[in-house]
């Protein structure tokens, strides 16, 4: 791996905190619950503490990146019975990290409070349990890890000949302005999607470092292979949400399926790695972005 995205991966630390709870009562929720995930963190944190809200809700800077990311089960059940478990992922970036305290006490207290619930009935629940995703599997309680943890455990020996991109939630992306919605991009657009990604939220939650980026770049893109085949195995989630600051509702549909590419590709694997951990393209805190590198 390169000094310089060794020196940005030592650096950036990041949560990933599985919360599971589990149903008071029947309710209906969405098919794709990223947005309903999404609301009620912001509910549980603005009725936590509002500092705490801000730093994850609130605007700040132009272009600046929200520091979590949500992942939601890949099931589409409507109809859920009380007693049932639902299991969110939710991974912290960075600074935000030093919140992740505060965060697990947002959710506990959200638990406890009869105005807050899961779904537009507001179902009531019961927190069961919060672990941490690591590089050695899921551990009971919060375990941060930096990304440089689970690029070594991860560290690939020999020549890459085949890797693949398997969707597991939509990814809402573009080129030349529009949305994908069929056939999915050659390499060197998943390669600049993770770079931007590491990028954005590195530069604002990590080290403001624009030359090390840079070179990270440079390094990461003179390394993409002049001859690479590529099969895509894609199609077009398209799911709605509710917005009440627009007032309507609005789409956050993406990409599902599978991309695989052929080639030398050994030099890419940490870059591609980083765009799993981090999640790709739009709406990641709703839900979106999330795949798994297969090589």
């Amino acid at each position: 791996m390169m000094a310089c995205l060794n020196e940005i991966t030592a650096q950036f630390q990041l949560v990933k905190l599985q919360i599971t709870v589990q149903l008071k009562q029947n309710t209906q929720l969405p098919a794709f619950k990223g947005a309903m995930w999404h609301g009620l963190f912001g509910e549980a944190l603005k009725a936590y503490d509002e500092q705490c809200y801000q730093v994850f809700y609130g605007d700040h800077d132009n272009q600046q990146p929200k520091p979590y990311a949500i992942a939601p089960e890949g099931d589409h059940k409507v109809d859920w019975y009380k007693g049932e478990l639902l299991t969110l992922e939710i991974t912290l970036f960075g600074d935000a990290c030093q919140l992740v305290n505060e965060v697990v006490d947002a959710w506990r207290e959200a638990s406890c409070n009869t105005e807050l619930g899961i779904g537009e009935k507001r179902a009531s629940f019961w927190l069961l349990s919060v672990s941490s995703i690591t590089p050695y599997g899921v551990k009971p309680g919060i375990h941060p890890h930096t990304l440089h943890d689970w690029l070594q455990l991860n560290a690939h020996a020999g020549q890459q000949q085949e890797i693949a991109l398997h969707f597991l939630t939509p990814l809402r992306l573009k080129q030349n302005s529009n949305i994908v919605k069929k056939q999915a991009p050659e390499l060197k657009f998943w390669v600049n999607q993770s770079l931007r990604r590491l990028t954005q939220l590195g530069r604002f939650w990590v080290n403001d470092n624009q030359e090390l980026f840079d070179r990270v770049y440079q390094h990461t893109l003179d390394s993409i292979p002049n001859n690479v085949d590529w099969q895509s195995h894609c199609y077009f989630e398209d799911w709605m949400r509710y917005s009440r600051r627009h007032g309507k509702a609005l789409p956050i549909g993406g990409l599902k399926g599978q991309v695989s590419f052929y080639g030398d590709l050994e030099a890419l694997i940490p870059i591609l790695k980083i765009g799993e951990l981090l999640q790709v393209g739009g709406k990641t805190t709703f839900g979106l972005g999330k795949y798994r590198l297969i090589a």
